[in-house]
């Protein structure tokens, strides 16, 4: 049985398929048409897909959406009904003209600010009467219900010949699938946290063999996304996936802010928590948001009040001030506090002490390297796309799962836990033809050789290209799309930031370590393979490896096993052998773009920017001194 998910009409559109409970292929389509965060529907993806199982449209047995307009529906219409009445009553009181709702697609709380549909194509609702707007939603919700017209011409096929049957999954029910039918737990607690999707920002259950029973949630408008988002916002950093440089700005400041982020955000009985709604704009005024097909973006979610108490917002191009880190600092420690309250209260709920985390909130690798210190909780999965590409996987999953017979599930998928490489390879014959194409010189090693010459080339302070196997799931480069250097070099962060990276200067790198010396190097030892941990580095450590420990001493680090990646593991080992250091410094193949999916980007990245050497497949291509 063939399973295709899909997440499509807001960020990090993507697909995913399945057969008979065995991953095939999970892909976003920024990989494919190289606009980050790409929006829209995930026609190449499905493409590739089909692609790497081998068989038509005509052949998938279920299609599913991680969509369902029909959620939480009766929450939505009580909600909308009561800004209606609201807004107009003010309007008669002053005698304007009512703007009843300003944004019928934030106020249902369908998507909220990280996912919105628009049936015009630009997200924009202001200036338009209710009732359009309700029509307007209504036909937006038509079109996720209803997935099988655009599929089948995106694939130029007759919708009558798909014989499949289409899903709606809630939004985070298939985060809560991805998060728990993947990873090794045969019981979990379960916890997905984001911005907000289907009316729900953060919802929490207790998984165990095929099921997933769902115990609590958030409601819209209430949001830690909502609120760290805002902030991001509000600190001048303004594009579509911008909290990670928050998250990495944070330990530069103080948390001198925590108190007033305490009345921001404030914590109830039962897991729950309430945000102060007159420190932001979605439940009010409504938030433009644009899709188009492209990168997302968001309006301003923060509202006076943020510069009431904290003076000015930053302009994105002004130096950052004491303040601003300052307020990073708050935020982080806030976020923090919020989710191990509600982790807390699921631990309790449940008993467990093994957990599965996915949503855009999981990606907050500082919050996960804490959670064993701050919950009860021993184990930890972190969906590898934890955010909303990642809902794909679970849209499958979920699908499976409620067709599964007992037991049967979890030992069809028992070998794919922790596996993210689900994405396209190329064979070394179409690397040459791609080298060729380009007119580049390059030399073909063999594997041994390949391994000695990239580990040394790392050790005498060379930037590598390294592009191998297939590509990642997921935002993290885990050594198939990844760009090393040597972590024992301090330079070599500015290095890359300045000369490869082109980004800001506070950022940190990752340090990739055999599994079996993290003990050596930090003070944590969970595991941590899809890079989303993030744990402090001992200090008599810290100097040995500055270029990938942050300024407050840590490092988000990735474990990597030879059963996960076999090269990889083998090129650090090389390393270790060399230098006595079992770490690399990885970065992700990229430079203010998607990371690189073919061997021709890939090229093209070389070139336009300073990697010194680039390995693609068993080839090497050296930059000559001259260039």
């Amino acid at each position: 049985m063939y399973i295709l998910g899909i997440n499509a009409y807001h960020g990090d559109a993507a697909a995913a398929i399945v057969r008979d409970g065995e991953l095939l292929a999970a892909v976003e389509e920024e990989r494919f048409n190289r606009i980050k965060h790409c929006a829209g529907f995930p026609t190449e993806s499905i493409k590739y897909c089909l692609r790497a199982a081998d068989i038509s449209i005509e052949q998938v047995d279920h299609i599913g959406i991680s969509r369902n307009p029909s959620a939480n529906l009766h929450k939505k219409i009580l909600y909308a009904a009561k800004k209606a009445v609201v807004r107009g009553q003010l309007s008669v009181v002053s005698g304007r003209s009512a703007k009843v709702v300003a944004n019928s697609r934030a106020e249902l709380g369908e998507t909220g600010f990280e996912r919105a549909d628009s049936s015009n194509g630009n997200g924009n609702g202001h200036g338009k009467g209710f009732f359009q707007q309700v029509t307007d939603r209504l036909r937006n919700a038509a079109k996720v219900r209803d997935i099988k017209s655009e599929l089948a011409e995106a694939l130029g096929v007759s919708a009558t010949e798909l014989r499949a049957r289409f899903h709606n999954i809630e939004h985070h029910r298939a985060h809560l699938a991805s998060a728990f039918f993947v990873s090794p737990f045969e019981r979990a607690a379960l916890l997905s946290i984001d911005g907000f999707g289907d009316f729900v920002s953060t919802m929490w259950a207790a998984g165990a063999g095929n099921s997933i029973e769902v115990l609590g949630q958030v409601e819209y408008p209430h949001s830690l996304g909502v609120v760290y988002t805002a902030t991001t916002q509000f600190l001048g950093f303004p594009h579509y996936g911008d909290e990670g440089k928050v998250m990495g700005l944070a330990p530069y400041g103080q948390p001198r802010f925590i108190d007033q982020f305490r009345k921001i955000v404030r914590t109830e009985s039962n897991g729950q928590f309430v945000l102060n709604l007159d420190y932001f704009r979605h439940a009010s005024e409504g938030v433009d948001m644009t899709w188009d097909g492209g990168s997302p973006k968001i309006g301003r979610l923060f509202s006076n009040k943020y510069e009431n108490v904290f003076g000015p917002a930053r302009k994105p191009d002004a130096a950052l001030a004491d303040r601003d880190r300052d307020l990073a600092a708050s935020l982080q420690l806030r976020l923090e506090e919020v989710a191990f309250h509600v982790l807390n209260h699921l631990h309790e709920q449940t008993g467990f002490t093994d957990l599965g985390l996915a949503g855009g909130v999981a990606y907050n690798s500082v919050m996960n390297g804490k959670i064993l210190r701050h919950t009860p909780f021993r184990r930890v999965f972190i969906q590898p796309a934890a955010g909303d590409s990642g809902t794909a996987i679970g849209v499958c999953y979920q699908i499976w799962s409620d067709g599964a017979q007992a037991g049967s599930l979890r030992s069809q998928i028992s070998n794919l836990r922790h596996s993210t490489f689900t994405g396209p390879e190329f064979s070394n014959d179409e690397i040459v033809r791609e080298l060729q194409r380009a007119s580049l010189e390059f030399e073909t090693l063999s594997d041994d050789e390949l391994i000695t010459r990239a580990a040394r080339d790392i050790s005498e302070g060379a930037v590598v290209g390294w592009f191998q196997g297939r590509m990642e799931f997921g935002p993290r480069a885990l050594g198939n799309r990844s760009i090393l250097a040597d972590p024992r070099r301090a330079e070599m962060k500015d290095i890359l930031n300045a000369r490869i990276k082109k980004r800001e200067p506070f950022r940190p790198f990752a340090p990739s370590i055999l599994k079996e010396h993290v003990g050596d190097y930090f003070e944590e030892t969970h595991p941590s393979p899809a890079m989303l941990m993030v744990h402090q580095i001992k200090t008599d450590r810290r100097n040995e490896v500055p270029a990938v420990t942050h300024v407050d001493g840590s490092g988000r680090l990735q474990t990597v096993t030879r059963e996960a990646n076999e090269r990889y593991y083998d090129l650090i080992e090389q390393f270790y052998k060399l230098t006595g250091v079992p770490i690399v410094l990885n970065t992700s193949f990229n430079e203010n773009e998607p990371v690189v999916c073919t061997p021709r980007e890939a090229i093209e990245c070389f070139l336009k920017t300073k990697i010194d050497v680039l390995y693609l497949g068993n080839q090497v291509i050296r930059r000559k001194s001259a260039d």
